[in-house]
């Protein structure tokens, strides 16, 4: 017998303490030997009851009640935590694995096909969002840029036609790339500038801060800040340079016009997508010039007066067309 007996008299007479009693009740409602205890000890009391009610060595009505209701009770706790532990043992892993699996469909598009949006910035207007992992985008005039609703579990793809300037947030696990026509950049977590705008020539990239990697076709440049990277979508060449002040590129994100040493051709593209206007050239020779100009964003005549200053060109401006002459 697992329990002493005199511990089970000192608790059918009341005079146990509770962690006996608790011991007892524990031992009858969780063991088969305490089972068949108490049942013997049942059956002999109903005996000893029938035989003489009035013996004194039976139960009492209310002792028998009190002892089947603390059984009772502590049978059902015992069963409840048995329960419990099983429930929890099964909904825990469960629950985990249901929290982990919409953290990482949130911010991927792993349990699902890529689903793309695409933001077009008109002439005329620009543009700064913001990605779900946190990386910033400004946008230029005239720039369409096609990216997933929830980027992958590997990369972080965005497909560029026109001019953005990215401030990638680091995520060493995911590489962020932008495509722009055949050519791709990939960064880890970087500030740069990317001019890849379907009807140019050339497509143009300038880093900031941080590491970059430039890709056409099979060839990769990596890049270090300070370097402006520029393939020419004709010949095929790709240019290395160090720039002095690279910041100068981006200065369009702050309203700022930048132009060094920039052909009249380049400067027409870039002031048509700013304000929205359509320039005529009538005198060819106007674009053997080129300019140097760092501005805040003007009305648009005062530019052009700016412009003339420069170089013997002569810009004349009627309703959304100006007219190029020398």
């Amino acid at each position: 017998m697992s329990t002493n007996s005199k511990i089970i008299n000192r608790v059918i007479s009341e005079t146990a303490s509770k962690e006996e009693a608790k011991e007892v009740a524990g031992w009858f409602s969780s063991t088969i030997e305490g089972q068949q205890c108490l049942s013997d000890m049942l059956d002999r009391d109903a005996y000893l009851m029938d035989a003489d009610v009035d013996s004194g060595k039976s139960f009492t009505p209310l002792q028998s009640d009190l002892l089947f209701r603390r059984i009772d009770k502590d049978i059902r706790i015992k069963r409840l935590r048995t329960v419990t532990r099983n429930v929890a043992a099964v909904l825990v892993p469960i629950l985990f694995l249901l929290g982990l699996g919409y953290f990482i469909h949130s911010q991927t598009s792993f349990f699902q096909g890529t689903t793309y949006a695409e933001l077009y910035i008109p002439k005329g207007e620009d543009a700064r969002i913001f990605f779900q992992d946190g990386t910033e985008v400004f946008l230029n005039a005239d720039t369409k840029i096609r990216y997933p609703e929830h980027f992958g579990f590997r990369h972080r793809e965005v497909y560029l036609d026109g001019e953005a300037y990215f401030n990638v947030a680091p995520d060493r696990k995911r590489p962020f790339v932008v495509h722009a026509q055949n050519t791709s950049v990939e960064v880890l977590g970087t500030a740069f500038n990317v001019n890849a705008y379907s009807e140019s020539e050339t497509i143009q990239v300038v880093l900031d801060e941080g590491k970059t990697s430039f890709q056409v076709q099979q060839s990769k440049y990596p890049m270090s800040p300070g370097q402006q990277i520029e393939y020419n979508k004709t010949t095929g060449k790709t240019s290395l340079y160090n720039l002095s002040k690279p910041s100068n590129v981006s200065l369009w994100r702050k309203n700022v016009l930048y132009f060094y040493d920039t052909p009249l051709a380049e400067v027409i593209k870039t002031v048509e997508r700013k304000y929205n206007v359509h320039f005529h050239v009538q005198s060819p020779e106007a674009l053997n010039f080129s300019y140097t100009l760092t501005t805040k964003q003007l009305h648009l005549e005062d530019l052009l007066n700016e412009l003339q200053k420069i170089a013997p060109v002569k810009f004349q401006y009627k309703g959304d067309n100006v007219f190029v002459s020398i």
